[in-house]
């Protein structure tokens, strides 16, 4: 196996157009950034996903949400001497990513699948367990759930308290981020069937939306993050903070781009803020099972 240049790496990798740098300034949106950074987040830059097919030969997780650098195991010494380590200011980005985008803020509006899984009563298990006890379960949780999306070829944005938030971007799943990321949420509600984890009390719900997002930076100065905002990402928190324990919530939009079979069962459900039900398809654990 070939080891990356470290040339490569650093110095070439998915540059951006310079934005303005006045300290008190804040960037405005230059129609050429946002064309790179969508090409970028499309795929159609081919560097960013060369860089990742590098990175994930090497062993292991956590990764840089970007570029996929391993932050544990045999490649973290690899990443470190090539200065991709977990930055300080964001540890879910290595320092690499973090300086591109810091010094490259901008995005794209995309289209995409969020994924959205959280812990059911997890004000109930901290109450009835120790605060070490609650801790292990949900880093539990935590593992099994960013195995899962990773596997699928998603990335995971944000760890939330007691939940989980995940993007299907195509230049990581491609142009079937939406079944994806179902079949993310699928594995992802029998990973968390553990004994162990059932036997604590943890019980989890999905959800997963389809829409188009702006992707990119957020934030000022030392504190920037690369995520997803938008109304598709606030309904997919919204199926996942509504489905039950056990159940994946999948709007019809997601279900339909996905071209999945015909829903074993499908629900409407009131979004804040939308005039009309929002349809969806529910899945639960033993069905993601008999369905994948």
């Amino acid at each position: 196996m070939s080891r990356p240049r470290h040339a490569a790496v650093t110095e070439e990798a998915y540059r951006l157009p310079d934005v303005s740098d006045e300290p008190e300034a804040i960037p405005t949106i230059d129609p050429a950034n946002t064309e790179t950074w969508r090409k970028i987040l499309m795929g159609t830059d081919p560097t960013l996903p060369a860089l990742r097919r590098r990175f994930n030969w090497v062993p292991s997780d956590p990764r840089c949400k970007m570029c996929a650098a391993p932050f544990r195991g045999p490649g973290r010494v690899l990443t470190r001497l090539m200065m991709h380590g977990p930055s300080l200011s964001n540890p879910l980005l290595c320092s690499v990513c973090f300086g591109q985008i810091r010094g490259h803020e901008g995005g794209a509006e995309i289209e995409l699948s969020v994924l959205f899984a959280d812990i059911r009563g997890s004000t109930g298990i901290a109450e009835r367990t120790s605060a070490g006890e609650f801790r292990r379960l949900v880093q539990q949780f935590y593992h099994r759930a960013a195995k899962a999306i990773h596997q699928h070829d998603g990335v995971v944005d944000k760890f939330l308290g007691d939940g989980i938030m995940a993007l299907f971007i195509p230049v990581v799943a491609g142009d079937r981020h939406a079944i994806r990321a179902i079949e993310a949420g699928e594995a992802l509600l029998r990973a968390v069937e553990d004994r162990e984890l059932v036997a604590g009390g943890v019980r989890v719900g999905v959800g997963v939306h389809t829409g188009e997002a702006f992707v990119g930076t957020v934030g000022a100065g030392e504190r920037l993050d690369f995520t997803a905002l938008g109304d598709t990402v606030n309904v997919a928190a919204r199926l996942g903070s509504d489905a039950d324990a056990g159940e994946l919530l999948v709007s019809g939009v997601a279900w339909s781009t996905a071209g999945r079979a015909d829903a074993p069962e499908r629900r409407a459900l009131t979004v804040k803020g939308r005039a009309e039900p929002l349809e969806v398809v529910v899945l639960r654990s033993s069905q993601a099972v008999a369905i994948a």
